[in-house]
């Protein structure tokens, strides 16, 4: 395994005083925020087991619901503080040999409730394969691949399909994943990787969105060299691709 110590951190400079000021304040109240909700949570799966008492029916759905609403209130400031760390330049890589393939892979069966729920079928498919191992901070890679799947999954309906494909690109891997989804408006497409931005046809759809999920993995795959970049058209699907270069330990 080799640790990055010396690879470029991506840095987005604050404009102003007043952006140095949101960005602490992110960060100090998602840390802060943490305590609590590991709490919520800790005490939703005691009563979830009901080993402190037998609940009715309707109680377990309440402290179902309960522990649903925690656990996006996780993911959200896990994304907040991901962002912090992005804009403060202290993103750091463990950098290890991975097999792309077994990354998607796991990624995909960790959405199979989301796919059979919504009747979406998914095509896996490697070109010009085998890929050669890369070096890459796995649970950061697969972040990257989870954010846009997810997005293909919200965003595309029942009944559609995603479409993902891993390619041998002579200096780097690529991964592609195409939806047959809503797509995204052509005079908005210009803003789809900045923070907290949401296409107005997207809102609609899923109201409780972020608009982080797309910024964070191009930071990532920018972290690692990498590139992100997508075609989409609104109505007929978006496909967001990012490419990996190879590199030796």
């Amino acid at each position: 395994m080799t640790k990055s110590k010396d690879l470029p951190k991506p840095k987005i400079e604050a404009s102003s005083t007043e952006e140095r000021l949101k960005t602490d304040f992110i960060t100090l109240s998602s840390h802060q925020l943490r305590t609590p909700l590991s709490a919520i949570k800790w005490f939703a799966e005691i009563l979830l087991t009901q080993r402190k008492g037998k609940l009715n029916k309707n109680q377990l759905e309440y402290i179902r619901e309960i522990q649903r609403s925690n656990e996006r209130a996780i993911a959200l400031v896990s994304d907040l503080l991901q962002v912090s760390r992005v804009s403060e330049g202290k993103l750091h890589l463990d950098l290890a040999e991975a097999d792309l393939p077994t990354l998607i892979e796991e990624v995909i069966d960790s959405n199979r409730s989301f796919l059979t729920n919504k009747g979406i079928v998914l095509h896996l498919e490697i070109l010009n394969g085998p890929l050669p191992n890369i070096f890459v901070d796995k649970a950061k890679i697969r972040r990257v691949a989870q954010n846009i799947l997810l997005n293909a999954i919200k965003y595309t309906p029942k009944g559609g399909q995603i479409n993902v494909i891993l390619k041998n690109n002579s200096d780097d891997v690529i991964c592609a994943i195409s939806d047959n989804g809503v797509g995204i408006p052509a005079d908005q497409q210009n803003k789809i990787f900045e923070r907290f931005y949401r296409a107005t046809n997207v809102l609609r759809i899923e109201p409780d969105g972020t608009g982080l999920g797309l910024f964070i993995a191009k930071s990532l795959v920018e972290a690692h060299r990498g590139k992100v970049w997508f075609e989409s058209e609104e109505g007929k699907g978006t496909t967001v691709s990012f490419s990996l270069p190879f590199r030796k330990k």
